[in-house]
Parts: structure tokens; sequence; C-alpha cells
């Protein structure tokens, strides 16, 4: 019988093996993990879990507690991380009772929703997840930004990890409104929004009358630059970054800019010969407590009650009909036995939830189904669509 439960320290080599081996087979047998220096740090992060067998780890997980924004809410948000089964035990449904059982302790801790970036968003969607946000990734060759530097201004300057807090004003106002942002700490601004898993980013901020106003965090290997993080207040900001950019043309042959809102430059370079936007889904999102997570948001003014009927295969305590009431922006919820006024998955619900989907597309592309059109009214109502982004990388 397996038994799902904490990872202590002590068995964390364990979990270093079996998930070296998920994420990075082609690399060879891990060697023993640095435990003292920046690996150990960037892991650091999260709660791990496993699911054993006859006192054997075959299969693992880690938690990560965020505080994210949904609705003009901050609450709090799992991210779910480092999934892996042993290859010995794949296919036995290991990892789907894993999953089960982080909704189970997510609903226990009153973490109301839950996040993940998937290996495979078919195998997540079959437990509830569902795309919660999109990016944009341009590439573009640098010297077609040149463009750019025709509003230059200002200065930048090299940031460490240690001078992160000039960064944090310029963080909150580049993702102001923008739902599924989340508050950094003093450790993941330094452990992990400076790195990746093996190295440390550049950053370098501009600033204008001794103000930061913008900040870039990237890499470079095999003459490509790879923007991690474009954070700006403004779009002269935004410009000088680009800027900045184009002054590595002899430096490298492409510039890659991941992130939110780099569809914009189509607008920016005139040799449209240079330059590839592609639009590609974000992390998945996943609500673990319904009447939690429609409790913590924050609505329009307009007064509404519907009885919703949630759909939920995998946590049982959401597979029910809710009553969802309305007043003054803020919501109550509680389970009924009245007929529903409209029908959802979890999936779906989660994706209205956050604002990726408004109900109206819902009912084309998720599983949304309404009785009449003044419920459906109330929900476009209720739920807008609103501009989603998680910038964290987990």
């Amino acid at each position: 019988m397996a038994d799902y439960r904490p990872l202590p320290e002590d068995e964390r080599e364990a979990h270093d093996v079996l998930a070296s081996y998920a994420f990075g087979a082609e690399g060879g047998p891990p060697l023993p993990p640095d435990r003292e220096g920046r690996q150990e740090r960037y892991w650091s992060f999260g709660e791990y879990r496993g699911v054993f067998e006859d006192s054997e780890l075959v299969a693992t997980c880690a938690h990560i507690e965020f505080t994210a924004r949904l609705r003009g809410a901050w609450l709090p948000l799992a991210g779910l991380t480092a999934v892996a089964t042993a290859p010995t035990h794949r296919r036995q449904g290991l990892a789907g009772r894993m999953l089960e059982a982080s909704l189970a302790e997510y609903h226990d801790r009153g973490w109301p929703v839950s996040a993940l970036r998937p290996f495979d968003a078919r195998f997540y969607g079959r437990y509830g997840w569902a795309t919660g946000c999109r990016y944009t990734e341009a590439t573009v060759s640098p010297s077609a930004l040149a463009p750019a530097r025709e509003g230059r201004g200002g200065r930048f300057r090299r940031v460490h990890p240690e001078g992160f807090e000039d960064l944090r004003p310029v963080y909150r106002e580049w993702l102001d409104g923008v739902g599924l942002a989340t508050r950094r700490s003093e450790d993941w601004w330094r452990e992990r929004a400076f790195h990746t898993s093996g190295t440390e980013l550049y950053c370098y901020a501009w600033e204008r009358d001794g103000e930061t106003r913008g900040y870039l965090l990237y890499e470079v290997e095999d003459r490509e630059l790879t923007v991690h993080e474009a954070a700006h207040v403004d779009g002269e900001a935004y410009l000088n970054l680009l800027a900045f950019l184009a002054d590595h043309d002899a430096q490298v042959e492409e510039v890659v800019l991941r992130g939110l809102g780099h569809d914009r430059l189509l607008d920016v370079v005139e040799d449209r010969s240079a330059l590839s936007v592609e639009t590609a889904p974000g992390q998945m999102v996943r609500i673990a407590d319904v009447p939690a997570a429609l409790e913590a948001v924050r609505y329009p003014t307009e007064d509404a009650t519907l009885a919703l009927a949630v759909t939920d295969d995998h946590a049982p305590w959401n597979d029910r009909t809710f009553r969802l009431a309305v007043e003054d922006g803020t919501a109550a919820v509680e389970p009924t036995d009245e007929e529903p006024d409209a029908s959802v998955g979890v999936g779906t619900l989660s994706q209205l939830l956050v604002g990726y989907l408004p109900p109206r597309r819902a009912r084309t592309v998720g599983d949304l189904a309404v009785e009449n059109s003044g419920t459906l009214a109330a929900l476009d109502a209720l739920f807008p669509e609103q501009e989603t982004y998680l910038p964290e990388r987990f």
C-alpha cells in the first residue's frame, strides 16, 4: 500500500536522484548534490513529499507556498513542482494518487488555489488543472532593435542579488493589476529571481534622475541572449531596455524575450523578417477548495446569487452544487440542494476565477453550461476576463 508523507531532510538525496533521472536522464547518473552551495539554496524552497512502497521512495513532489493576486485580493497559492515517479513504478497510477493527496493537503492547509508548470498538459488536465495564463516569446536580431535607441536617455547599472530592493518598486508597478502576480520574499529575490537552476542571471537596471524605472534579468549562451524578465514602469523604460539589448549586436546573434507583452515588438521592429513572435501557454491552475477560493476574491459591485454545479473527480469536497451569493463585492459560498443555474468542471471554473477565460468563451472552449441568457450575463459580470501572468519559474 502506497504511503504519501513528508520527505525528511535525511531522505532528500533519494528525491534528488529520482528527480534528476526524471528531468535530466541524458546527463547520466547525478553526482552527489552540493548541499552547501548555490544549488542547495535554489532548491531549498518548498516542502518535499514522497510516495513510499515498503519504505522505498517511488514518487515525489514539492509544494511551494506563494502569495498571489487574484481579482483584487491576495491569497495563498500552492506551487506544485518536481513531480516525478521512479522508472520502475510508472504507469501504476502513483503520480495521480500523489496529486490527489496534494490537493487534500492544500484543502486542509487553507491553500485554495494551486499552480504548476506542466510537462504534459493533457496529463494534468485529467486531474483538473487548466491553463491559467499565456506568455509571449519574441525572437529578434539585436540590430533590429536599433529603432528603440531614438528615445534613449538615463543610464544603466549592474545589480547583484543583494541589491534586489531597488527592483521591488518596478516589479510591483510592472505587474500592477495583473492576475497571478506574486509577492516575492527577500529569499526568493536573492536565490530564485536572480538564478536559473545552475546559473546566476545578469541584471541591469535602467534609471532616470536617480530613480530605477526598469530592469532586465537575462542569460547569454551560444550567442543567444535570453531575457527572463523585462520589468518596466512605462513605455519609455521599455524602449530603453530594448536599446540596451540592441547594443549586444556584436556579441549575440539572437535576443529571445520571454514573458508578458512582448508582442508589442511588432510595433517597434521595422524589419519584420528579423522578428518572430509566438504566444505560448503558461502555468496551469486549479482550485483546491471551491468555497474558499470563490470567497477569497473580490467581485464587481453588482449583486448576484447563483447555484453552480461543480464537477471534480479528484477532490470530492468540491464535487457538488454550491450557492454563490455576492453582495457589495464579497461572496458567501455554501453547499446547496437547489437546482443549478450553471454547471462547470473544476478546471474551467479555475480559469474563470483567475480571469484567464471569460464565461462566454468558456461555453465554447471549456465545459461551462448555463440554463439561460440571464445566468450567462450574471457570470459575465462576476468573472470578467483579466490579464494573467505568473512570473515565477518553479
